[in-house]
């Protein structure tokens, strides 16, 4: 901690060995063979205690804080000269720490690097996080959050479905085509099941949990007989399973601490209400980057099962004349709808 000392006197308090008095006193520091030593004098130049500055434990730097100096003996030394205590000890881990911490104008270029850290943290470093999470969550997990978001959506929106056994056989029919066209280790990995419930005021919809249960709303069989929308439609919805669209935005959704807790092994409060309510889950809507890809993959997943891809867009087309060129609130706010995105899928059909 040597260094080459340009003072030799520090002003500031002073504690006796087992005394709590507080005495004005200064502190003297000179070289001789054995090192620095330093000498504790209070009120008359008496010696309170002295030492080799070696053997004394300084505090570390904090704000404006004074600095305390214990000598072996306990006689501790107190002083607000920061500047002093530096020539002492030389530039320490601490001190350049606190100088680092100082208000400066360089204290903002410190900050920008702060938020810029953060942003990158934020647009990179998340997703790696998620893709982690993903990776090293248990099967019976994602089961239990699609059990908990069906529970809640039959609590709060659905009623027991009202269509005809033949209207779902048939639409079950389309469904398992379209799963038979999937690669074997896509359909081994997630439990697909096709639920119907009725949703008044919902809509023709259908969207797919995290673990591959897919509901089914009574108003879309009722409203599209066409088996070429049915399979658009599901297939669409497939690609956010398979894809793992839910698992993503779920994970995001629950920030940092959440997604740490869990790589920890606890998966907290906060996961668990997700598990057993679904709120959260039902909540979230999907990035439009993600709604393009199961776009495509809906798509291409129709073809390969034997039907026609444009009955997506003849979904869509359909939503929008019935609507007036808005598509009904629920479906906007998970399904986000546009004239560029009906362009994109007709581009995209065009390639298949």
């Amino acid at each position: 901690m040597g260094s080459t000392l340009h003072r030799t006197e520090l002003q500031g308090y002073a504690y006796a060995t087992r005394s709590s008095h507080r005495q004005s006193a200064r502190l003297l520091a000179r070289h001789d063979d054995a090192g620095l030593r330093i000498e504790i004098q209070g009120d008359g130049k008496a010696v309170i205690g002295g030492a080799y500055l070696s053997q004394v434990t300084i505090d570390p730097p904090l704000g404006r804080s004074p600095r305390k100096l214990t000598l072996p003996d306990g006689t501790v030394f107190e002083t607000d000269d920061h500047e002093g205590i530096k020539q002492l000890t030389g530039r320490t881990h601490g001190t350049v720490l606190h100088d680092i911490e100082a208000f400066r104008p360089r204290l903002f270029g410190v900050i920008a690097l702060c938020l810029a850290a953060t942003w990158v943290l934020w647009r990179y470093g998340l997703d790696i996080m998620v893709a982690v999470a993903i990776a090293f969550t248990p099967a019976i997990l994602v089961e239990q959050i699609d059990n908990g978001t069906l529970k809640t959506m039959d609590f709060a929106m659905a009623k027991p479905s009202e269509l005809s056994d033949g209207d779902k056989a048939e639409v079950t029919q389309i469904y398992r085509k379209l799963l038979a066209s999937l690669p074997e280790a896509e359909r081994e990995k997630h439990s697909f099941d096709l639920q119907f419930r009725n949703m008044p005021g919902v809509g023709p919809n259908a969207f797919a949990l995290p673990g591959g249960t897919m509901v089914m709303t009574d108003a879309l069989a009722e409203t599209f007989s066409d088996p070429d929308v049915i399979a658009g439609v599901l297939g669409h919805e497939i690609g956010h399973v398979v894809e793992e669209h839910g698992l993503k935005r779920l994970y995001r959704s629950l920030s940092l601490y959440v997604l740490i807790a869990f790589l920890a092994g606890d998966t907290g409060p906060i996961l668990e209400d997700v598990i057993l309510e679904g709120n959260l889950l039902l909540s979230l809507s999907f990035s439009r980057a993600q709604e393009t890809s199961a776009d495509r993959f809906g798509l291409a997943l129709a073809k390969e099962a034997g039907f026609n891809p444009s009955g997506l867009l003849l979904f869509f087309e359909t939503l929008q004349n019935a609507y007036g060129g808005r598509e009904p609130t629920q479906w906007m706010s998970t399904h986000p709808s546009s004239s560029e995105r009906l362009r994109a899928i007709e581009a995209f059909i065009d390639t298949l």
